[in-house]
């Protein structure tokens, strides 16, 4: 017993040698960094106006974004750390349908403050950056933003036109004095935007500002600023480059180039860093530590979805301040409760945006979407192609442009990846559903190309495939890395992609009215202010006038789709012309590509044959799946057979037409019209697609009892034109 006494005093002592040895340089190490203070930057970027966690266009509660739950993580770090300072990153008011209702639908007074406004106001930012999207709306609008706002804006790389990059158009940079741990430090805070807002916004900026890189204003002002304060913080409106857009990504290089920076704050790719491995094979990016170039980095995706901070651990040493290491960390939003009086302060903007998104525009008779919209055409860009054509034909009527040929424009723009897929149910077409098909705030423009322009459009638009080797027996990647907002369907002329060829050398069959589209042909394209503009490089390079009295009119895209649907006056039917496709071939091996799980039914449903299931997920995706692409001529299978003389009677209706157009009785863009549609019922006839075949024959009578087309038609031709156009109809549909 004794033994064991002892030998349990001899541990305890041993202990708590061991903890005081322990405890030693424990104390030493505080006493050595007294002087060691926290600086917390906290981080938001892309707001784009999603200030609830609702999600208006599935009219739906979200847990992952929305401003109001950022604002409690807001708190926590305010409540938990006793020197703190918040910034924004740009994208701040345009993108979420709120964000379009105070904008477009209900727009401000002068003067009057927007609910992100208020929003950022109350949560008491330093200081914001100009992100690319704030210039969507025009510069007035901007400056009223700026205007109400109690924290500066700031941008260094944009400058007034004419200055020769000397006078700024916005506040560069702010000198904040900051109180840390009861010392006074000066913080350097600098804006930048990428320079392709020339592009995006051509039509607001142009001949207003100019732009230059940032990496060239970042040098030319940062190491001024430094000289001036103790710390720079970069606000850089810009990303990661992982392909070959370095001047709108340019983050490595402004940390890798630009001496003096101590934090960059990262924005417009809408991802998050630290803690994305898709940044690992970028030269001088650490993912572990959170910097770039040894540089202290943070990017706090989108949408309101993360908090990012970083925690600077800084020494001052007679009256200078130095970074003695750092932590850049994003936070999610998942699980954490709004902040309550932020939603009181939106509260009212909230319950218009739901109503407003909840009124009902039209009716469609069957469901559509954009499962498949990138490998044939699809009844969701035609509908937004109907839509322009019907008013840029109204529009342009009587002028000096009513007469050249019309075509019209449309992308995807939600066709998987982060974007997801436009699915719209068949019934009430609401506001909300508007959003999903035209997901951006465009204005409609009309351009003018030429031939060669109108090829080198359409190529752009086919870097969207990788090239495909028919004799490779493994399985080819149908679809190249390709932002689907850029993959232009041209409505107007037939086209098909050569995908076996390489870039630039792929659209073949390019025919209008039947007829080879050659050099000396002149086009008027409906578009939307941002392919206008030189977005996505379509028109770059080319002498592409526009029809300035659009400019200036600046009509939203989605609500001329929203006046087509009521102008029908019943409800619209989704097709697709299959005015273009993928040229076949014939191929050893499969070619696939990855879509929405439910694209299986879809193939079903419309008897698709140029794609097919393969019955395989993608991997690490619940909601992804694999296709082939069949090769076929045949997008889709026909309906049944009809009687044998619609053939002639559609020959018969043509040259019936013919003799009134050459008599004058038939005049003015109807004729076109006329004639593109019939064309169409004849093309898909002969190919035994009927029920297309019939879609067009109905837009044939669509067209002439459209109410502008009244003075381009008698009444009497009108009548007989429609008789015989619904016997087609009848014909075709019987068996």
């Amino acid at each position: 017993m004794l033994n064991t006494k002892m030998a349990n005093v001899f541990k305890k002592a041993a202990i708590v040698s061991l903890l005081f040895m322990f405890l030693m340089p424990m104390t030493a190490f505080g006493e050595e960094n007294d002087d060691v203070h926290e600086l917390m930057i906290m981080t938001t970027t892309d707001i784009h106006s999603y200030l609830m966690p609702y999600d208006y266009m599935n009219d739906s509660e979200v847990d992952n974004y929305g401003l109001v739950k950022t604002a409690t993580l807001i708190d926590q770090i305010r409540a938990n750390h006793d020197n703190t300072i918040l910034f924004d990153n740009g994208d701040i008011f345009q993108g979420s349908l709120l964000g379009e209702l105070e904008a477009s639908i209900e727009p401000l007074e002068p003067g009057e403050t927007q609910a992100i406004i208020k929003a950022f106001n109350e949560l008491d930012y330093a200081a914001v950056s100009i992100g690319n999207h704030e210039f969507n709306f025009g510069l007035d609008f901007l400056d009223n933003a700026i205007e109400t706002s109690n924290f500066p804006w700031l941008n260094a790389n944009v400058y007034e036109a004419g200055t020769d990059l000397q006078e700024h158009r916005f506040q560069p940079y702010e000198i904040i004095e900051h109180e840390v741990d009861g010392k006074t430090i000066t913080l350097g805070v600098i804006g930048f935007t990428p320079p392709q807002i020339m592009q995006w916004d051509n039509l607001h900026l142009d001949g207003n500002v100019e732009v230059e890189h940032i990496v060239e204003s970042a040098k030319r002002y940062v190491p001024e600023l430094a000289e001036q304060t103790d710390l720079v913080i970069a606000l850089a409106h810009t990303g990661v480059n992982t392909g070959d857009r370095e001047t709108e990504h340019a983050a490595v290089s402004l940390a890798r180039e630009v001496e003096g920076i101590d934090a960059l704050v990262m924005g417009h790719a809408h991802q998050t860093f630290p803690g994305n491995s898709g940044y690992d094979r970028v030269e001088g990016v650490d993912d572990a530590t959170g910097t770039i170039h040894g540089v202290p980095a943070v990017m706090s995706g989108s949408w309101g979805s993360h908090l990012g901070t970083i925690q600077l651990d800084l020494k001052e040493e007679n009256g200078e301040w130095t970074v003695v290491s750092s932590k850049s960390e994003v936070t999610g939003v998942e699980d954490v409760e709004p902040k309550e009086s932020i939603v009181d302060l939106i509260a009212n903007v909230h319950e218009r945006t739901l109503d407003y998104v909840n009124s009902a525009v039209g009716t469609i008779t069957e469901s559509f979407n954009t499962f498949f919209s990138l490998v044939m055409d699809n009844e969701v860009l035609q509908l937004v192609n109907d839509a322009q054509l019907w008013f840029a034909e109204d529009y342009l009527k009587g002028t000096e442009y009513e007469d050249k040929p019309l075509l019209s424009a449309a992308a995807p723009f939600r066709a998987g990846y982060r974007g997801g897929y436009t699915e719209v149910d068949a019934g009430e077409i609401k506001v909300r559903d508007l959003a999903d098909i035209y997901v951006y705030d465009n204005t409609l423009q009309v351009v003018e190309v030429d031939g060669d322009g109108l090829v080198q459009w359409l190529e752009r638009s086919a870097e969207s495939f990788r090239q495909i080797d028919p004799e490779e027996t493994e399985d080819q990647r149908l679809l190249a890395s390709f932002s689907a907002f850029n993959y232009d369907v041209i409505e107007g002329v037939e086209y098909q992609i050569d995908v076996t060829q390489p870039v630039g050398e792929r659209i073949t069959n390019l025919t209008y009215e039947g007829e080879p589209v050659t050099s000396d042909m002149t086009f008027l394209v409906a578009t939307n202010n941002y392919r206008a503009g030189g977005g996505g490089d379509h028109l770059k390079g080319l002498d592409a006038p526009l029809v300035e009295s659009l400019v200036s009119l600046s009509v939203e895209n989605r609500y001329v789709i929203l006046d087509y649907l009521e102008s029908l006056g019943e409800p619209y039917t989704p097709y697709a012309s299959y005015n273009w496709s993928i040229k076949p071939v014939e191929t050893n091996g499969r070619v696939v590509f990855n879509s929405s799980v439910k694209g299986a039914d879809h193939i079903d449903k419309l008897g698709l044959l140029a794609v097919s299931a393969t019955g395989e997920l993608v991997e690490d995706s619940n909601s992804g799946a694999v296709y082939t692409y069949n090769f076929t001529e045949e997008m889709r299978a026909g309906a049944d057979q009809p009687e044998q003389n619609a053939e002639q009677a559609i020959a018969e209706l043509e040259d019936l037409m013919n003799s009134y157009i050459n008599e004058g009785a038939v005049k003015g863009p109807l004729v076109n019209q006329l004639s593109n549609t019939l064309r169409q019922a004849n093309h898909h006839h002969s190919h035994e697609r009927y029920s297309q075949s019939v879609k067009f024959m109905e837009n044939y009578l669509n067209h002439l009892n459209r109410k502008p087309n009244e003075r381009h038609v008698e009444g009497s031709v009108k009548e007989e034109l429609e008789e015989k156009a619904a016997q087609i109809i009848e014909l075709l549909k019987n068996k």
